[in-house]
């Protein structure tokens, strides 16, 4: 058991938003302004700002809801749960469905009222919940910045060096199919972590100047291969390991030239990592492609194994397999090169406007 930068916020938030009414003496807010910051507190920036402005809207509507309900129609259990029908019907209509939890707590909160002053009370409780939200917005601004890039680094790369190891171990024949099977499974999920991490890491630093905007989104649009290029390394494993009794069956010249290449390739894209770290020169990494005649030599191996005459009186699955670990290769250099050449143009500070400028426009939209 943890406690983590965002449990203590919620803590602080809660405690504040209870202290706070209290002290501008109007106490009975305290509740509502301590639901509203918990529902408001965002893991980011970018989202507690969309939260601020949507919460707050959804509130008024669904105060201005309970008010115009309850003065005309009553608050029976029966027309408080119509009223609640009608104020989620709106909110799904204004594209407002993330708020729709605190909305319609403040809705029966308001409606349940036995006070005198009904209007005064209404009030106080739309302005505890409005408080609340503003609440946590500061305090998750303010205290402990959320910051994932070192997360998404640590976990990219860990996940990637794993992949590694599963791959070399693949082509030597020195895997366990039980045990890579469910290693596979868990770099699926590290995948997955990855998107999350990115999504949260791009939203950080939203008022930050402009020029810092578009270097951080440059820095998101290499993330963003780097990603894509180890979700390409996990394909390559999940083809080796579902063909792995065809993969040992291949004539060894042809075992021991895919091990070569793919040894090529898993150094590059080490020291493309390590570039991006800076640990190696920008200008460095240059021998991921091959040679004409190797790449020749190659492709024909594998053209002739597929075309073997022997996989042709079956139902053409060693043949199959041969063409799917190949493209399985091809493209994972093909993600390899285009990673090497966005991480050398971030790092070498060579804006190359035919290379970033449209992944940048596709990131702001």
């Amino acid at each position: 058991m943890r406690i983590g930068a965002r449990t203590l916020k919620t803590g602080i938030s809660v405690a504040l938003a209870l202290a706070i009414p209290a002290l501008l003496n109007f106490p009975s807010g305290s509740v509502l302004a301590a639901i509203s910051a918990i529902f408001a507190l965002q893991p980011s920036v970018k989202r507690s700002i969309n939260t601020l402005k949507d919460r707050i809207i959804a509130n008024l509507i669904g105060a201005f809801v309970a008010i115009c309900i309850t003065l005309t129609l009553g608050n029976h259990y029966i027309i408080v749960g119509l009223a609640a029908c009608l104020l989620i019907a709106i909110l799904n209509q204004l594209n407002l469905s993330s708020v729709i939890g605190l909305a319609t707590v403040t809705l029966i909160v308001i409606m349940e009222t036995t006070e005198d002053n009904f209007i005064l009370y209404a009030s106080i409780r739309v302005g505890a919940t409005i408080m609340g939200v503003f609440i946590a917005f500061l305090v998750n601004t303010i205290l402990f910045p959320p910051k994932y890039e070192e997360k998404l680094y640590h976990v990219t790369d860990y996940s990637t060096t794993e992949i590694m190891k599963f791959l070399r171990a693949s082509v030597r024949k020195n895997s366990q199919y039980p045990i890579l099977k469910k290693d596979l499974k868990w770099i699926k999920s590290e995948l997955n972590r990855m998107d999350v991490y990115l999504s949260l890491f791009k939203d950080e630093g939203v008022t930050t100047r402009k020029k810092d905007r578009i270097q951080k989104l440059r820095k998101v649009v290499v993330y963003r291969q780097i990603i894509a290029t180890t979700r390409e390394a996990y394909n390559l494993s999940y083809t080796f390991h579902k063909y792995e009794n065809s993969f040992n069956h291949f004539p060894k010249e042809l075992r021991i030239l895919i091990r070569e290449r793919l040894e090529t390739l898993l150094t590059a894209h080490e020291q493309i990592l390590l570039k991006f770290n800076g640990r190696v020169s920008p200008d460095s990494v240059n021998f991921i492609a091959y040679k004409a005649p190797l790449r020749r030599e190659f492709m024909q191996s594998f053209f002739d194994e597929a075309s073997l005459e022997e996989y042709m009186h079956d139902d053409y699955g060693q043949s199959n397999a041969v063409i799917h670990i190949m493209s399985s290769i091809l493209k994972y250099e093909e993600y390899l090169e285009h990673l090497n050449i966005l991480v050398s143009s971030y790092k070498g500070n060579d804006w190359n406007p035919d290379t970033d400028i449209s992944n940048i426009e596709h990131i702001e939209q």
